[in-house]
């Protein structure tokens, strides 16, 4: 591999033929030098005219490598670009007169620098995205030889090679005297790297790279979302998608599609984070009540007492996971409230006897139209399987980088998707680093200050970790690094919007954020692998893992002989017992996400 410089270089993601190009740049020997986006200053102009790539090779000199990418091509003695809508607008140069004007403009100034010996210049035009016949040349300026199309950077060394030979044999072209005012001699290379090294333009921010990357997925993930959407709103189907599949916002366009027939829909999750993430997303359907989200506890808890019906408050999870879903199952025929459609997202975390009775609230259970969404790999409360509908697998990442798919994928090797191939530009997309848990803290906010100073906003970046912030001594508006963080759960409008969302990996699956930090745990997480594999995927452009960060919180004491599981007998709908005050505290919290309006 060449010395690249910068290293790693950052190239955006909307420059595709260009990254193509540097892939190929990469396979270079050893003893070559690749220097990525040089600016030389124009006097005619009075601006910089960028050089996409420059290659310094003891043996090829230096070769200017100039890519033009898709939409760009020749009409006759000109050259123009074609826009996305079909448009044409000719370049006010040709790539021949560009380099040409670019070779000037660099011998010039490597004269300047009083080097003593300027090896011979050559020019190269790549072209991966444009059909070239074999043998084609663009004019006199641009034979065959110094083009590179797709197949010629398959071996771009012996490419370059017959570029600068002219087409020639390279053995017989470097007996000739005229090889000689290529060759760079190691006591001249030095004076020549450090010559052309201050011309490097600088590199874009991260923050402006993850924007990109974010505007290339975007627009590839919306003509695929939107074909899905429109199949899997045309009756009942079981979707299990990979983390970046899109799940979520697939189940946000169904449900638009089914308000579009008239319909109205309930869309339903487990957590509250997703569940207000979507409120958000489809809030004008909610206002004009077209449309109810819910957690399910939340859906039930309102249904039941709409009916008087509630039962009595217990410990917090025999109320939800025992309590509530039993009475659901007692007053199914009794509710008041139906709805027409219904989207289940994160499925797997809902038992299918709760998803059975959220499908007993449609108008026609057996018929209307249900969208299960589901990651069977991402279950951490419990093992449900469902089989309503027609099943169907999405083994895609439409919104995510693909080394931070690559890296959650192998967390947790049995989760049944499928390796992305290694990509161009993924250096920079995970980065792992050993923490301790006495040093976690410094270093999460020297991570965080990176962040900030390549031009992230506090609110693109989440910390996840598999205990809650209480747990680790984090307090909400506790300053870490350059940011505030709010550990206040389901809750990051208003005044939280400028801190960083800090939370457990629990409570935002389902959900995603530009910047991902995992503070992994330093001891054996039973639920180590699985954790870390819902951690990773949460993040779309960059992850840092700060590994054997957390200690093992200490344990509650336990009992010398355990409490009887309550046995639920026949439900009787018991009055309420609980008070007024208790009753309007409970209500409040459980209503939060379906009643809360932005």
């Amino acid at each position: 591999m060449p010395i690249l410089h910068p290293d790693p270089p950052r190239l955006s993601p909307r420059l595709a033929s260009e990254r193509e190009v540097l892939t190929a740049l990469k396979t270079l020997p050893p003893e070559a030098h690749v220097f990525v986006r040089l600016g030389i200053l124009d006097p005619e102009t009075n601006r910089d005219r960028e050089l996409d790539f420059l290659v310094v090779h003891p043996e090829l000199g230096i070769v200017i490598v100039e890519v033009k990418g898709h939409g760009v091509e020749p009409r006759g003695e000109h050259w123009v670009r074609i826009e996305s809508d079909g448009t044409e607008h000719r370049l006010d140069e040709t790539p021949g007169e560009q380099m040409a004007r670019q070779q000037y403009l660099l011998l010039h100034f490597l004269r300047q620098a009083e080097l003593g010996f300027v090896p011979q210049i050559t020019r190269v035009l790549a072209l991966p995205a444009l059909a070239v016949r074999a043998g084609q040349g663009l004019g006199p300026d641009l034979p065959t030889c110094r083009i590179l199309t797709r197949e010629k950077l398959r071996n771009p060394f012996v490419a370059l090679r017959e570029a600068v030979s002219g087409g020639r044999p390279w053995e017989h072209w470097r007996s000739l005297d005229q090889s000689a005012n290529y060759r760079i001699h190691p006591r001249s290379l030095q004076g020549l790297l450090d010559a052309l090294t201050p011309m490097i333009l600088p590199p874009p921010s991260l923050a402006e790279l993850m924007e990109a990357e974010g505007a290339v997925q975007d627009r590839d993930a919306q003509l695929i979302l939107d074909h899905l959407a429109h199949n899997f709103s045309q009756g009942r189907y079981h979707v299990a998608g990979a983390p970046g599949s899109g799940k979520s916002l697939l189940g946000r366009k169904v449900a638009r599609l089914w308000v579009a027939e008239g319909r109205k829909v309930l869309v339903v999750a487990f957590n509250k984070a997703l569940t207000y993430a979507t409120q958000n997303a489809l809030d004008d359907l909610v206002s004009d009540g077209q449309a109810v989200v819910a957690t399910y506890h939340d859906l039930a808890v309102n249904l039941l007492e709409e009916l008087q019906a509630l039962p009595a408050f217990t410990t917090g999870e025999a109320f939800f996971n025992v309590d509530l879903p039993e009475a659901m199952r007692l007053c199914r025929g009794d509710f008041r409230q139906r709805w027409d459609a219904l989207v289940v997202d994160e499925a797997q975390d809902l038992e299918p006897a709760w998803v059975d009775q959220l499908v007993g609230l449609l108008r026609h259970p057996g018929t209307d139209p249900v969208l299960v969404l589901e990651d069977p790999a991402q279950s951490l409360f419990r093992e449900g399987r469902h089989e309503l509908g027609q099943p169907w697998r999405l083994d895609l990442s439409l919104r995510q980088n693909a080394a931070i798919r690559r890296a959650a994928l192998k967390a947790l090797p049995t989760c049944g998707w499928t390796l992305p191939a290694p990509g161009e530009g993924e250096g920079e997309a995970v980065v792992s680093r050993v923490s301790s848990p006495a040093a976690w803290r410094k270093d999460l906010a020297e991570v965080l200050e990176g962040f900030r100073q390549d031009g992230l906003d506090p609110s693109q970046v989440l910390v996840l970790a598999p205990h809650r912030p209480s747990t680790l001594a984090v307090r909400d508006g506790e300053v870490i690094g350059p940011w505030a963080v709010n550990a206040v759960p389901d809750w990051w409008d208003g005044e939280k919007a400028g801190q960083v969302r800090f939370g457990t990996v629990q409570g935002f699956k389902g959900l995603e954020a530009d910047a991902v930090v995992y503070l992994a745990p330093a001891y054996g997480h039973k639920d180590g692998a699985r954790l870390r594999y819902t951690a990773l995927s949460r993040a779309r452009h960059r992850v840092v893992i700060l590994e054997k960060a957390l200690p093992e919180p200490p344990r509650p004491h336990e009992e010398t002989a355990p409490k009887p599981r309550p046995v639920v007998g026949t439900w009787q709908r018991p009055a309420p017992s609980l008070s007024p005050e208790d009753r309007v505290r409970l209500l409040g919290a459980l209503r939060a996400v379906d009643n809360w309006k932005p």
